[in-house]
């Protein structure tokens, strides 16, 4: 198993899937790690499983990432990560492996539900930032999070993002960030254990490179100075998170 597949598919959003195959192309060894795209309907197919190391589900719209790959797709993704396989699940891809998901509760934009591949055996809800900010059509909603990592922190992307609901109660997790900037500094990024596998959920958006934000956009021109000062910090705690998943990295000289 050494390949990483990226999952796309309707609901996937395009600068989200822009930025994680730039920052996964940046980062990993592809050549001990070849990336694949791969929609619901070949996940459902299988045969991916053996060649796979990584399933990566970026940011995007969950509900459409459940409408299809709910039984045969969440099925064979949950036996690939229990068989020893790893999910990587940013934003939207972080909530669709949750137990259940609370999204904008109350609002137009409302989505609270239960999840099939319950990675995390809790509650994922969002946004962490509060309602009534987030917007599918603009960049309203963003920020700059400020994230623990071990000792230190970073500052990251964030845009819609959930925050893991009293996830340091679950045995099977462990709590790798947490949003420094909100009350109580609820979980941000997660590791759970699932059988001989894991699955790494990140409420925020950490593939997210600050130099290929535009500057044109008044929503991300308020943020730009506050990630661009934390973007080695940020890149370093996506290598990790890469490193945790076992994925092999290209060497300095590389980079």
């Amino acid at each position: 198993m050494t390949g990483i597949i990226v999952y796309v598919d309707h609901g996937v959003d395009g600068g989200a899937l822009k930025h994680v195959m730039k920052s996964l192309q940046q980062e990993v060894d592809t050549v001990v790690h070849p990336i694949k795209r791969m929609d619901a309907e070949g996940l459902k197919k299988g045969g991916w499983e053996r060649k796979t190391a990584v399933l990566v589900v970026p940011g995007g719209q969950d509900v459409y990432y459940q409408s299809a790959l709910h039984g045969k797709g969440t099925g064979r993704i949950r036996a690939f990560v229990e068989k020893g396989g790893h999910y990587l699940g940013i934003c939207a891809g972080a909530y669709f492996g949750c137990e259940a998901i609370e999204f904008e509760k109350g609002s137009g934009l409302e989505v609270c539900a239960k999840r099939s591949l319950e990675f995390f055996p809790g509650l994922a809800k969002g946004p962490a930032y509060g309602l009534n900010k987030y917007s599918y059509e603009s960049c309203r909603g963003v920020e700059a999070a400020l994230i623990s990592w071990t000792d230190s922190q970073c500052r990251t992307y964030y845009n819609g993002g959930c925050a893991f609901e009293k996830a340091e109660k679950y045995d099977n997790v462990e709590v790798l960030g947490r949003y420094l900037n909100l009350e109580g500094s609820p979980a941000a990024i997660i590791n759970c254990k699932v059988g001989k596998g894991m699955a790494l959920l990140s409420g925020v958006h950490i593939e997210y490179s600050s130099l290929l934000l535009s500057r044109t956009d008044p929503y991300i021109e308020r943020i730009i100075t506050l990630l661009l000062s934390g973007e080695e910090k940020r890149r370093q705690v996506f290598q990790e998170m890469l490193l945790r998943l076992g994925l092999t990295l290209k060497s300095h000289l590389e980079k």
